[in-house]
């Protein structure tokens, strides 16, 4: 049988097997407490208006009967014992039957018992039962939590699992990508173009370290000046310049030696400045020409794999840079072209000055043709620049005077000059049809209706901003 505890006196931790949901007072449902105490109001209430104040007692079936089962049903056997109590407290406090004459004592007690003990057992059995199905339920109740627990978790670890595959195919196809980006920056690595190694330098870095922000440096007899910025905002506040004073700057050009921010001594170093530093070198002579030096890269990839590449890439920069100031180098001396007919660049500023210098003192005017085959939206194979060239060159040995001198612009793609001592502009104006005809008969098949723009200049326009070009 089922029973209160006499040591619950508070509301707040319920006992086991009970409803958290639930109020509780002495171990039972608040909720039971009152609606006993408002069936019993209700009951006496009607009892004294419509039944003479005899609690019922000549009525078949009695209705105590009625709270009693119906809380025994609803909360179980503590509060049903409550409810049957109840009613036989109501039932029979001053209301005891009388004795009849000749009754014996027991057989009188029996009777005034017998209501109350059907209506406590009734209450614990129907209690019990209700108890059993509470007890059952809160284990299917407590299975189930655990169940939907356990799914919140499978579920989490199959969503991590996704994520870690998506995240792992991605980078497998970041290295394919990247494998095919290092080859096609690799070729451009290879160019002495200012422009297209540019071009190159950020692919190879991209490709192969993968950095949000990176800034290339270029070593100057003041110290590092910035070439170079990818990742930075418009309105983001960095030192353009690293005086020879600077403690990275000395680090730098001493021991030439890579800087790494996850080590503490290189961390003081690098002054906030960025995460790795590296000094670019050519691998042969050992020359510093500048710093490559990384602000910004994502968690994963900054990793004992990006650190050893990061020497790499330094090595390879300097490299290229080493290899294109030497070619810039010898295209200053440089007097013929890629063509055999067509002369370099460098000469032709070199005669422009001449003949400009030499036409004012003797009293003689030169003229200059310029000649552009290529559209400025027209982009073209190497292979085809060189037949265009060449197709040139031949038009001009054809058509041209034994005093005119041919050029080929390594400035503009397509570009050649024509330098025509002592021919006015006049003159000069007067051969451009001819020479027009005699190229475009020499342009290789495909490019025979290519856009042509030939104009004369005079030679002292030519002289005047060739001069300032030298001088800045």
């Amino acid at each position: 049988m089922a029973s209160t505890d006499s040591k619950s006196t508070d509301t707040a931790t319920p006992l086991p097997g009970q409803e958290t949901g639930a109020r509780w007072l002495w171990g039972l449902r608040v909720s039971a407490l009152i609606e006993i105490g408002l069936f019993f109001a209700a009951a006496i209430a009607i009892d004294l208006l419509f039944f003479g104040g005899h609690r019922f007692t000549e009525v078949r079936p009695h209705p105590f009967w009625f709270i009693v089962v119906l809380v025994s049903v609803q909360y179980g056997a503590n509060e049903g014992l409550l409810a049957a109590i109840a009613a036989s407290v109501v039932l029979l406090f001053d209301n005891l039957p009388p004795q009849s004459f000749g009754q014996d004592v027991y057989d009188y007690w029996i009777g005034v018992g017998l209501r109350p003990a059907l209506w406590v057992g009734i209450a614990q059995a129907l209690g019990q039962l209700r108890g059993r199905q509470i007890r059952e339920r809160d284990i299917l109740r407590a299975r189930l939590h655990n169940v939907q627990k356990q799914a919140e978790v499978i579920t989490a670890s199959f969503d991590e699992l996704k994520r870690a595959k998506a995240a792992l195919e991605a980078r497998i196809a970041r290295q394919f990508r990247t494998v095919i980006t290092t080859y096609r920056a690799a070729q451009a690595m290879d160019a002495v173009d200012e422009g297209r190694l540019a071009s190159g330098i950020d692919d190879l870095i991209l490709a192969i370290l993968s950095p949000r922000k990176f800034s290339l440096w270029t070593l100057t007899p003041s110290g590092f000046v910035l070439t170079r910025a990818h990742g930075w905002a418009d309105d983001e506040q960095r030192a353009k310049t690293l005086s020879l004073d600077h403690t990275l700057v000395r680090h730098i050009l001493g021991r030439g030696s890579t800087l790494n921010v996850a080590r503490r001594d290189d961390e003081r170093v690098l002054q906030g400045e960025g995460l790795l530093a590296g000094a670019l070198t050519d691998v042969d002579t050992g020359e510093v020409v500048g710093m490559l030096k990384i602000e910004d890269t994502a968690f994963v990839d900054f990793n004992l794999y990006t650190l050893e590449n990061f020497g790499v890439v330094c090595s390879w920069v300097g490299t290229a840079l080493i290899r294109s100031r030497r070619w810039r180098e010898l295209q200053r001396d440089r007097v013929s072209g890629g063509n055999a007919f067509l002369m370099s660049e460098e000469v032709l500023d070199r005669m422009i000055g001449l003949l400009s210098t030499l036409g004012k003192r003797q009293g003689f005017t030169s003229s200059v043709m310029v000649i552009d085959t290529i559209a400025a939206e027209v982009s073209d194979a190497p292979e085809v620049r060189t037949a265009v060239a060449l197709a040139v060159g031949e038009a001009i040995r054809a058509s041209f005077r034994s005093s005119d001198l041919a050029f080929e612009s390594q400035r503009h793609d397509g570009r050649f000059v024509m330098l025509l001592p002592a021919t006015a502009v006049e003159q000069a104006k007067a051969i451009i049809d001819k020479v027009e005809r005699a190229i475009r008969q020499r342009l290789p098949k495909g490019q025979s209706e290519r856009k042509l723009s030939i104009k004369a200049i005079d030679i002292t326009e030519m002289a005047k901003p060739t001069a300032e070009s030298r001088s800045g």
